[in-house]
């Protein structure tokens, strides 16, 4: 089966630039992207966020992309599930008008938020931010399959109403989770559910453990859209010529975002019972933000170096099951983004997806070609 390979960006703006060119400079980011092959463009939902990712809006960026674009996949990576953020009825009825608008292209992966930043502006429990989440992606469900639909829940109690208007994909578009932890991952299995898989910089044998936790749990949800597992894994991707032109330009960067995006999870562990999981990796997010050869070699979340190079990483998640790998194309200047975008579809999707247009050396095929000749 081939792979699918995903754009996704946090519309990170450079120190000293304007965020109103960055979301600019995205679209056409985008518009490369669809062009050069990739399957899906995934966008993050982050609020009030320091370092300068700023895609604080992505619904409103995914109806401007709808006809910006017209092959690609447009998926929400993720939406914030706490009810204080982004009520559940108001995210179906995003979504519903989006898949329209983009001719059936929405795809909905939801998630809990993880910043405290972002959780104290919008007076966010993170004792609740789960609960939420999965009470959430239940109404937004029930109210895409049915006609005339109510819910009881805990935080969500909605009498006899109808979802106007119904999105275009039937029963509804694809809607996974973002997981790291094991119970998550088990979760999104049993409900039939695709699933955004995340280490935290744990490591292979974490990422494979996980994986394997999710497909055994799995279940298909009759009815859902998804007749079989969907595991995808987010990697921080540099690439060049070279490796050590991928270095130079990217080992900086990447590890300075390893530092900054993981910097609330170790208070996380602390104030809320439903975050303790990630008080083990934190020796892990340390290292990776602080020793190259470990985030590039070790972590399981991290490609770079030459075409080559990043086609045999690659190999390497789609090994131990990924069906899908979301490139985060961020953290650099817009023209090094579009550079690495070009190169990717140049190289490493035909690789993967269309090995037969992929020139060869002569020499390579006439050995070929001289091995099958009869033999006399």
């Amino acid at each position: 089966m081939a792979l699918t390979f995903g754009f996704w960006s946090e519309q990170e703006t450079q120190v000293g630039h304007s965020y109103s060119r960055r979301l600019h400079e995205l679209v056409d980011e985008v518009r490369l992207a669809e062009k050069v092959g990739f399957d899906c463009v995934a966008l993050s939902e982050q609020h009030v966020a320091l370092g300068g990712i700023s895609s604080s809006a992505p619904e409103v960026v995914y109806g401007y992309l709808a006809a910006a674009t017209s092959r690609v996949k447009l998926r929400s990576a993720v939406t914030l599930m706490p009810q204080k953020i982004n009520h559940a009825l108001r995210s179906a009825e995003r979504l519903a008008v989006t898949d329209i608008l983009s001719n059936g292209r929405m795809e909905f992966y939801g998630g809990r938020a993880n910043t405290t930043i972002a959780m104290r502006a919008f007076n966010v429990d993170p004792a609740e931010t789960l609960a939420q989440m999965e009470e959430g992606l239940a109404l937004l469900r029930k109210s895409m399959r049915e006609d005339i639909f109510t819910f009881e829940g805990k935080y969500y109690q909605i009498p006899p109403r109808q979802l106007v208007p119904k999105p275009l994909q039937k029963p509804h578009p694809v809607i996974g989770i973002a997981a790291t932890s094991e119970r998550s991952h088990a979760w999104a299995g049993s409900e039939g559910l695709a699933v955004m898989s995340a280490t935290i910089y744990q490591g292979y044998d974490v990422l494979e453990k996980m994986i394997n936790v999710y497909r055994k749990n799995w279940k298909r949800d009759e009815q859902g859209p998804l007749e079989r597992p969907r595991i995808g894994v987010p990697l921080f991707i540099g690439i060049g010529k070279t490796d050590e032109q991928a270095k130079a330009d990217y080992a900086g960067p990447l590890m300075h975002y390893a530092k900054i995006s993981t910097d609330a999870y170790p208070r996380l562990a602390q104030i809320a019972d439903d975050y303790k999981y990630m008080a083990d990796s934190v020796p892990a997010m340390e290292r990776a933000a602080n020793d190259w050869d470990y985030l590039l070699n070790e972590s399981g979340t991290t490609v770079c170096g030459s075409p080559d190079t990043v086609i045999r990483q690659i190999e390497r998640f789609q090994k131990l099951g990924a069906d899908e790998v979301l490139l985060h194309m961020d953290s650099v200047p817009h023209e090094k983004i579009m550079e690495a975008i070009d190169m990717v579809g140049r190289y490493v999707i035909p690789h993967f997806n269309d090995k037969n247009n992929v020139v060869r050396p002569t020499e390579d095929i006439l050995n070929q070609i001289r091995a099958m000749r009869p033999q006399k």
